[in-house]
């Protein structure tokens, strides 16, 4: 299984790593974000969370098909 990811990493260009590495970086921001919203409320409103990440995750992913297209359009790939 780790051998598979690896060549699939290896496949991808640079700039798709580098979005691959925002998207996951913001994901992770997007963790630290329901923790804090967890303990402000002190409690686990589970409506308050999906919606809210409905709305980042939904917002996130246009902005990275955006950056895709720019990228793969103005990016000489090798």
């Amino acid at each position: 299984m780790f051998a598979l990811i690896t060549d699939i990493y290896n496949a991808l260009q640079h700039w798709q790593k580098a979005l691959l590495f925002s998207f996951v970086s913001y994901a992770m921001l997007l963790f630290g974000i329901i923790v804090a919203i967890t303990f402000i409320l002190k409690d686990f409103n589970f409506l308050v969370v999906t919606g809210l990440t409905f709305i980042y995750m939904s917002t996130l992913f246009v902005g990275i098909l955006v950056a895709r297209k720019m990228f793969k359009k103005r990016l000489i790939e090798e």
